[in-house]
């Protein structure tokens, strides 16, 4: 039986790259900064995955269409009272959209849309703020992508 260790530095670096885009976006383009910052996270998240995916820029490209759908339905379908509900439905659109990314790579991914509603729901709502939003998606979803990593289709499917 092979044991693998968890990777602690991609780990990290996912964390950072996530929060840095997060902030980057959130504080170059106030006027967008839900948007933004979400296409920042993505693009950061895209330099940290080009050794780990083919065509890893479609990971950028599925990650912006998929937060602007997310934000498209909570800034114009979501009613200001159910605005809790905001971190599941951006989760669920940018989840979605990588995973059809992720899927033709790797095994078990259905899990990637679970774990990423998770975490811009605990981003966006249980754990706020500017910073902790960006540590804590990054941090769930990172932890998702390195065992999800550990399981490669094999050739052919």
């Amino acid at each position: 039986m092979r044991i693998l260790s968890f990777d602690w530095a991609f780990w990290f670096l996912w964390v950072m790259a996530t929060t840095l885009g997060w902030l980057l976006g959130w504080l170059l383009l106030p006027g967008i900064a839900l948007l933004a910052a979400g296409i920042g996270a993505g693009f950061m998240q895209w330099l940290i995955l080009q050794q780990r995916i083919s065509q890893p820029v479609r990971w950028f490209w599925s990650t912006a269409a998929g937060w602007g759908v997310g934000c498209l339905v909570v800034l114009f379908g979501l009613p200001a009272e159910l605005d809790m509900f905001s971190g599941v439905i951006l989760g669920l659109a940018v989840g979605t959209a990588q995973w059809i990314i992720l899927r033709n790579e790797l095994q078990w991914t259905g899990w990637w849309v679970v774990f990423s509603i998770m975490a811009w729901t605990t981003g966006l709502h249980l754990l706020p703020g500017l910073l902790m939003t960006g540590i804590s998606a990054g941090g769930l979803t990172g932890l998702a992508l390195e065992i999800l990593m550990r399981n490669p289709k094999p050739a052919g499917h």
